[in-house]
């Protein structure tokens, strides 16, 4: 039998195990952190699951202090899949519940469906499929399941301390057909503390994770009436997608509006529209105190200027990956201080420095504090790899599109080999879905994805003869 044919016939078993994978809700919970749990109860219950179904189809299989896990096969040397069961949270405007794995339209909904619960468990299935064949293989096939890949690697840390590090392998945790570069990411975050207390702005906070781009901006005024605030809200202009919602609290003389947005991955902030932005695009219509424009202005005028950091006079580019993005992915703003947190994919050829440098300028001279939450340095495997091009071929050999590489603003685990790549699982001309509501990956495409990645496995890790 043919191995196409033999994934076909695993359809209903791939999309039942993906879907049980989605309803574990693996969002990172540090609050309820415990030994085997570092990054909270959900994440371990789905790294444990995955593991035991990897047990179940007779791979060996290792968990790593509830950091990571991994399942392989074959021996040799070390060929790495490198995915992650944690997910950003599922933010607000789903039209199914974002754990329920629900299947509408020949899709699965549900939050991790394409990022990356889904694309981890095809690679898994590819591997069960080579290893139904008998097909022998020369390299040791290690699918590695990361658990802090949205929140800063820590996972990573801790599983590449104490396991073997494969020398070549994929992330299926992006695009086809082979991203071989990857920018840098820089996350900074940005402080002030005010002398007084601001009289109308009682709290401003929108967005969780720096690499979203934020979806829902909630404020909290007092000392403007309502009507002033209503009759603005009539006379402003917000784009399709964007809305806000007042209410007013008459005991206390609050007023609470809810801004919404639309989100995206925050290495594509023009892809999303943030919630943020346009919520201090309306505050600054109120009549405001100097302090509290001042405050705004900053915001508006520096993060808030373009998608390719024009306000901070960093929009750089390159011929191998493109523009530097920046997606404002938090803000927090009370009565007295302010911070706020920014997501920076900089281009390959550029270095931290050529952006942290003129963001510590500006932020010293307006008396901001900064500091570097996190920070990977630029990735980059050339086209005429064995790796790139063993990848490419299997690509179009399954699915008969045409084979490229390019660059992509985006971080994936790639980054944690010395050869390593994205490839796959989002088809050229598909929607970018990832980290939005109603995220989903379609039935017939992880049932394609499967077959490019035993194929790519074969490319790799087995003799031409049984390719």
């Amino acid at each position: 039998m043919r191995l196409d044919q033999q994934i076909d016939l695993m359809k209903e078993d791939i999309v039942s195990a993906i879907q049980a994978c989605i309803q574990i809700k693996s969002v990172k919970d540090v609050e309820h952190a415990a030994p085997g749990a570092p990054f909270g109860p959900g994440i371990q219950e789905a790294l444990e699951w995955t593991l035991a179904l990897g047990e179940k189809f007779g791979f060996t299989v290792k968990n790593v202090a509830g950091y990571a896990g991994h399942i392989e096969m074959g021996s040799g040397d070390l060929l790495g899949i490198l995915g992650h069961l944690d997910v950003v949270p599922e933010g607000d405007g789903w039209s199914v519940p974002p754990y329920s794995a629900t299947i509408q339209d020949g899709k699965i909904l549900g939050r991790g469906a394409l990022d990356d619960k889904g694309p981890s468990l095809t690679a898994l299935f590819a591997m069960k499929a080579i290893k139904d064949a008998n097909i022998p293989l020369n390299m040791k096939v290690r699918l590695i399941l990361g658990t802090d890949e949205e929140s800063g690697w820590a996972d990573m840390d801790y599983y590449l301390q104490k396991e073997e590090v494969p020398q070549i392998g994929f992330a299926p945790d992006a695009e086809f057909p082979v991203i071989h570069a990857e920018k840098g990411i820089l996350h900074l975050e940005l402080s002030k503390s005010y002398a007084a207390s601001f009289p109308h702005l009682v709290r401003v906070q929108g967005g969780e994770r720096a690499n979203v781009v934020p979806d829902v901006c909630e404020v909290t005024l007092k000392g403007i009436a309502d009507q002033v605030i209503a009759k603005q809200l009539k006379e402003f202009s917000f784009p399709n997608g964007v809305s806000c919602e007042l209410k007013n609290q008459n005991n206390e003389q609050i007023i609470m509006l809810t801004f919404k947005g639309v989100g995206a991955h925050g290495s594509l902030p023009q892809k999303g529209k943030n919630a943020i932005i346009y919520a201090l695009q309306f505050l600054r219509t109120l009549p405001l105190s100097a302090e509290e424009q001042g405050a705004l202005d900053f915001i508006l005028k520096y993060p808030g200027t373009g998608f390719y950091g024009e306000g901070f006079g960093i929009a750089l580019s390159d011929e191998p990956s493109g523009r530097l993005s920046l997606n404002l992915g938090i803000l927090e703003l009370s009565s007295d201080k302010m911070n706020f947190v920014l997501d920076i994919r900089y281009p390959v050829t550029y270095k931290r420095d050529d952006v942290f440098l003129p963001i510590e300028k500006i932020a010293q001279s307006e008396q901001y504090g900064i500091k570097v939450l996190n920070h990977q340095e630029a990735h980059h495997v050339p086209k005429d790899s064995t790796l790139v091009q063993s990848l490419l071929k299997a690509y179009t050999d399954v699915t008969g599109l045409e084979p490229f590489a390019f660059a992509i603003g985006g971080g994936t685990y790639a980054k944690a080999l010395p050869q390593g790549v994205a490839f796959g699982p989002v088809f050229p001309g598909e929607p970018e879905v990832i980290h939005c509501a109603d995220e989903y990956i379609t039935i017939d495409n992880l049932l394609l994805t499967t077959k490019v990645y035993a194929q790519a496995i074969l490319n790799l890790a087995a003799d031409p003869e049984n390719r």
